[in-house]
């Protein structure tokens, strides 16, 4: 893959800042150390699963911790005060305010809230509730994207004549590839066949041409992998709920790894394809 391509990958994950999704500081519904939880989570009616608790001081309220809520959305809280079971502030509840989305994403099934810092201190919040947002669909839908670029490259750079990966597709799939590809030239719109396929195509493609000499196990995890990425994918074009439940969202950050994970190996086998080239030349 070009220098070019590879910048563009990485300029995706910092295009869209996880401010964009957070909740401003002065917007927080909150709770103080002296609250009584149970009235805390009865008063939860918008089921937020984090909530900021707050101590007074020096005439200004200073954030101490999180408590969390999500336990107590079906099941009643016990009557302690929140002091007995909030969560101090820790680093690794931080997070910039001008970081990607996806960095938090990355994480977000096991920090599933962040706090947002600046030079101001804390200014935001973020959660795993805030992934159906709009600036996150936008860049996940990037980020599958760009991996599907790379495929098409991978497949280019491995089949460079196209004779080859054409039958790497079932019979149907050929037919419809080949009225598709009809209809363009009919158009005069014809570019390249291979910018015909579909994620599905491209996929199995992948598989027997670059994976080809892989064990069988790990082809078909390779296949399991790219069908998750190519649900989500489908699910953000046509505007589906992909992270509705706590659960949807924590399988969306383990396919936003596997995404950038195989988007490295493509890129990798891409080098070793252009390497043997100049070798053999």
């Amino acid at each position: 893959m070009e220098n070019q391509d590879r910048d563009d990958f990485q300029t995706l994950h910092m295009g869209l800042n996880v401010k964009m999704i957070a909740t401003a500081r002065d917007q927080f519904v909150h709770c103080r150390l002296d609250d009584r939880l149970q009235s805390v989570a009865e008063g939860n009616t918008s089921k937020f699963d984090f909530m900021p608790v707050l101590q007074r001081g020096d005439g200004n309220a200073h954030i101490v911790g999180i408590v969390k809520l999500d336990s107590y959305f079906e099941a009643p809280a016990p009557d302690i005060p929140v002091s007995g079971c909030y969560q101090p502030l820790h680093e690794s509840y931080l997070i910039g305010a001008d970081a990607s989305i996806l960095s938090f994403v990355i994480e977000a099934d096991t920090r599933p809230f962040r706090l947002l810092v600046s030079d101001q201190g804390i200014v935001g919040l973020v959660s795993m509730s805030d992934l159906q947002k709009l600036p996150v669909r936008a860049a996940l839908f990037g980020l599958v994207t760009g991996l599907e670029m790379a495929m098409t490259e991978a497949i280019q750079a491995d089949d460079p004549d196209g004779k080859n990966w054409i039958n790497c597709i079932s019979a149907e799939r050929q037919a419809g590839l080949r009225k598709r590809i009809e209809d363009a030239r009919q158009k005069q719109g014809i570019v390249t066949e291979l910018l015909f396929t579909e994620f599905c195509d491209k996929r199995d493609i992948l598989i027997k041409l670059l994976f080809r000499n892989e064990p069988v196990r790990h082809r078909e995890q390779l296949a399991r992998k790219f069908r998750r990425i190519e649900k989500l994918r489908n699910d953000l074009a046509h505007a589906n709920d992909y992270a509705v439940s706590n659960q949807d969202a924590s399988d969306v950050c383990v396919v936003v790894r596997d995404i950038l994970a195989m988007h490295r190996t493509i890129v990798q086998r891409i080098g070793e394809i252009a390497h043997l080239v100049r070798v053999e030349h």
